[in-house]
């Protein structure tokens, strides 16, 4: 039985309802923030892999966290040293890097940290942060940028020292005090490790960046350091160093805190020096990457 008029305009409405359905093309779901289409990895310290598809479209600034450092806390005035590698948004080319040589000492302010100020405010050392830049009046090209709080103090495992040798404690800050004991000083060079680190090892041929203080035994007196309000990590060339420090720093491992008790022979010939040392990175002594810690490839990968 044929069907009727009114049948054939409801099936015909039916079959057009569906055909218009399954031609409506779903909306777009809008594109994330610059921020979160690059990809990093790499280990803490050393130069990251960086990954984009380019060129990067960068509508505003912004930063998130890759690696969360468990160090303390950058406050207000304080000094961060920082590994850093700046990236063409545009190109993915690698524009500047400090990965593998003398890392960046930065004080904590709006006028010295600038547009990374708000970043290291309240971070932890031991993070690694990325940070999409847009373009600014005297540099109209974006950047990716990607940088490393290091620590600025030793943080390796605790190890419980030999007894008889002289007692260290820390302040708030990390700052060591030394009490000397009452006995004569070793006629030789003593290393006591007071924590252990995982990091690179010092070598001969690299430059160590440290903070250290030193004692003399006979007095008891704090006679050098990097302690001091203001003072922060220094990098001295190994090869520079009193031989009491290249005897007792070789293969030291990075994160590590050492004390090294040098018989006036190892050192400047008239007193024991104790020095507690931090020793918080290496790198090339000609500035150069490729040093203990830091991977020698490009370090950017373009999709």
């Amino acid at each position: 039985m044929p069907a009727s008029r009114a049948t054939r305009l409801v099936l015909v409405t039916a079959v057009m309802a569906l055909f218009l359905t399954g031609c409506t093309q779903p909306e777009a779901e809008p594109e994330p923030p610059a921020v979160e289409q690059v990809e990093v990895a790499g280990d803490f310290g050393a130069r990251p892999h960086v990954q984009f598809d380019t060129p990067l479209a960068v509508t505003e600034s912004g930063t998130r966290t890759v690696v969360e450092g468990n160090g303390p806390a950058l406050a207000e005035g304080d000094l961060a040293l920082v590994s850093y590698m700046a990236v063409s948004a545009e190109t993915g080319e690698v524009e500047v890097s400090n990965f593998g040589s003398q890392p960046q000492t930065l004080r904590v302010s709006e006028d010295e940290a600038g547009p990374l100020y708000e970043d290291l405010l309240g971070t932890r050392e031991g993070s690694r942060l990325l940070r999409v830049e847009l373009g600014t009046a005297d540099r109209p090209e974006p950047s990716v940028l990607v940088y490393d709080i290091r620590h600025t103090r030793a943080w390796g495992e605790e190890v419980d020292p030999p007894e008889g040798t002289p007692t260290v404690t820390l302040d708030e800050s990390g700052a060591p005090s030394v009490e000397i004991p009452g006995s004569e000083p070793p006629s030789e060079l003593e290393v006591v490790t007071l924590r252990r680190g995982d990091g690179p090892q010092v070598q001969e041929e690299m430059a160590v960046t440290v903070r250290y203080t030193a004692v003399s035994w006979e007095s008891g007196e704090v006679v050098d350091g990097t302690w001091s309000s203001g003072e922060g990590p220094t990098t001295i060339a190994f090869t520079g160093l009193i031989e009491g420090w290249q005897n007792g720093l070789v293969d030291t491992p990075v994160g590590s805190q050492v004390m090294l008790i040098v018989p006036p022979s190892q050192a400047f010939g008239d007193d024991t020096l104790v020095y507690v040392i931090d020793v918080l990175a290496v790198s090339a002594l000609d500035g150069t990457e490729g040093s203990a810690g830091s991977d020698a490839g490009d370090g950017v990968e373009e999709s």
